[in-house]
């Protein structure tokens, strides 16, 4: 088994708009999307952001989305360039090996690519899916959510719920994504109703936690600094946030050779290379 770490882009902010007193000093940070190597096809964990994302952001209901990914996040993203398909192209894969995907969460940054992989099986919380079904049309952008990118005819998505029989860790209820306890997904709601995070054990013994947007930065879980209050209101996040971080942190504090990756974490990359390097 083999995991690439690959970014759809760039976003640069002052760190204290993502984290409540965490200064203003700027840094640059990812849109994270995990590639893993099975011996039986390929196995994405979140697409990203996705080669259409500038005709989705183009109807006036999502102006406040490409707001936040122009202005506060200054997202930099060559669709041609970055889009996870092209990505693959150039270590050597074509979309059509992505056999599964993990989508920790709705959000647009997160779920952009989902049309870029027609062939592919989707796994998404049914909590999440549920809730955006439901929004009206002028909520999705105020929580970040833009329905055409999977709301498509024909992408096969599997809804999943976690099972209250089988706890994980300091977690009540799990999903075994391929019942060996290779990929083991968790609830983590707050950042949004349905995300959920992934524990992931390889051959070798190495073992990753990625957790999505549960925080942002590596001050939000490691010093326990709430996110700031423009964040939690541009995407609406709920009370349940707290406590989702406090069961991260309470992974990370018990568990210290479990590596806890967020998807907008700015150490990456420098903490871990990006592709073409791989680890096993």
């Amino acid at each position: 088994m083999k995991i690439y770490f690959l970014s759809t882009g760039f976003g640069s902010v002052a760190k204290g708009l993502f984290v409540q007193g965490a200064g203003m000093k700027s840094v640059q940070f990812p849109v994270l999307s995990v590639l893993i190597e099975r011996d039986n096809g390929l196995v994405l964990f979140d697409t990203g952001i996705g080669t259409r994302i500038e005709e989705e952001m183009r109807p006036p209901i999502y102006w406040g989305n490409l707001f936040f990914h122009r202005f506060v996040m200054r997202t930099r993203f060559n669709p041609r360039h970055d889009a996870l398909i092209y990505q693959l192209q150039r270590l050597g894969f074509k979309p059509a090996d992505v056999r599964n995907v993990i989508i920790s969460h709705l959000h647009w940054d997160h779920a952009g690519g989902m049309r870029d992989f027609p062939h592919a099986h989707f796994f998404v919380s049914r909590r999440e899916w549920e809730f955006v079904s439901n929004l009206r049309l002028g909520q999705l952008f105020k929580n970040a959510f833009i329905k055409q990118q999977f709301h498509e005819q024909g992408l096969e998505i599997e809804l999943i719920e976690t099972d209250q029989r089988k706890p994980f860790k300091n977690f009540s209820a799990s999903y075994d994504l391929f019942g060996d306890g290779s990929m083991v997904l968790v609830d983590l709601p707050g950042h949004s109703p349905g995300l959920m995070g992934m524990c992931l054990t390889m051959p070798s013994g190495r073992r990753f936690f990625f957790s999505a947007d549960t925080f942002y930065f590596p001050e939000g879980l490691e010093q326990r600094m709430p996110k700031s209050k423009l964040m939690q209101t541009l995407v609406s996040e709920g009370p349940e946030v707290k406590a989702s971080i406090e069961q991260v942190y309470k992974l990370m504090r018990t568990e210290p050779d479990l590596e806890i990756v967020g998807s907008h974490d700015y150490r990456l990359p420098g903490r871990y290379d990006l592709a073409p390097k791989y680890y096993s």
